[in-house]
């Protein structure tokens, strides 16, 4: 499949994690990527039983696939199929563009006030700053003049100066400097850089890499757990050398905690290893979600979903044994 192939590659992965207290059944779904790796949770250990909820955005720097952003490959994902499809064993493909979607960039407190940030997401070389009014500025990081690299520049009044010849570029990538212009001249409008739509949401920034549809706000992912009373943000950063889909079956794969996790926490010991049930509740052409717990007691107290591209929330409950 195309669309496993792409994601299949020897990449660093961008993570944010956040750990906090699970939704609601009737929350499934709801509508609403060097790695960083931010967790959070919830200290509030007042009793034996806890609730652990991670929020994870991978973000995979992939080498070969720029020909999805030019729109030269189709990409096709799998829907669960209907009881007749079933029966005769057929299953739905819908189209899915994969650029057509936010991805994280970075944690918002994380960025320099004073430098530009260089970072590269689906092959391409991008560059974040904050421009004079402390907004988030997002561009190619290559500068229309001789390719130099603009992240390896400097920040002047809130504009991104390339370190080469000094051009200087703001707001929406118009180029307002040119030291070497003579003084009769006019900056050429194709002096400008191109750039990414960016939005800072709950703590983390997201980039629209579609060169070919607009944004759609609608499709920034949300996070209820983060707005609770209680929840504490205790943030770190890695750096993972391999493709976010490895990084994202990993953390839905609850069966190896046990053995690999093994005393690294109290939640961990090889002799509890077992069996463990899932049920799939929800599945869409965007994601999946369910409940999963131990197969002996037939419970599911643990709940996750995946939304496509790269966000995983997994919610587990945890016996608190360093509580007396």
């Amino acid at each position: 499949m195309a669309l496993a192939n792409s994601f299949l590659l020897p990449t660093k992965s961008h993570l944010a994690l956040h750990v906090s207290s699970p939704p609601s059944k009737k929350t499934l779904l709801s509508t609403n990527p060097s790695s960083n790796f931010n967790f959070n949770f919830n200290k509030a250990l007042s009793s034996r039983r806890w609730k652990q909820s991670w929020h994870v955005a991978a973000t995979a720097d992939i080498k070969a696939a720029s020909t999805l952003l030019d729109g030269e490959e189709d990409q096709k994902v799998l829907v669960e199929p209907s009881s007749e499809q079933e029966r005769k064993g057929e299953r739905e493909v819908a189209d899915y563009d994969w650029t057509q979607e936010w991805y994280p960039l970075y944690l918002t407190k994380n960025v320099p006030h004073d430098a530009p940030l260089g970072l590269k997401v689906y092959d391409k070389n991008i560059v974040l700053f904050r421009d004079a009014n402390h907004q988030f500025q997002c561009y190619e990081d290559r500068c229309p003049h001789r390719l130099a690299k603009l992240s390896e520049g400097q920040l002047i009044d809130g504009r991104l100066e390339c370190l080469y010849h000094g051009w200087q570029f703001e707001g929406e990538g118009k180029c307002v400097k040119i030291p070497q212009l003579p003084a009769d001249a006019k900056i050429p409008k194709s002096a400008c850089v191109k750039t990414y739509e960016v939005r800072d949401s709950q703590g983390v920034l997201w980039v629209w890499m579609s060169p070919k549809t607009p944004p759609n706000l609608g499709k920034i992912p949300w996070f209820e757990n983060f707005a609770r009373p209680g929840f504490q943000d205790i943030s770190t950063t890695h750096e993972l050398p391999y493709d976010h889909s490895i990084l994202l079956e990993n953390l839905m794969d609850s069966a190896h905690i046990p053995i690999s996790h093994d005393r690294t926490d109290w939640t961990a010991k090889r002799e509890d290893a077992q069996p463990l049930g899932f049920e799939v509740t929800e599945r869409t052409d965007r994601g999946f979600a369910g409940w999963w717990g131990r197969e002996k007691d037939g419970s599911k107290p643990n709940f996750l979903w995946f939304e496509a591209p790269c966000v995983l929330q997994n919610n587990r409950e945890i016996v608190d044994k360093m509580v007396k």
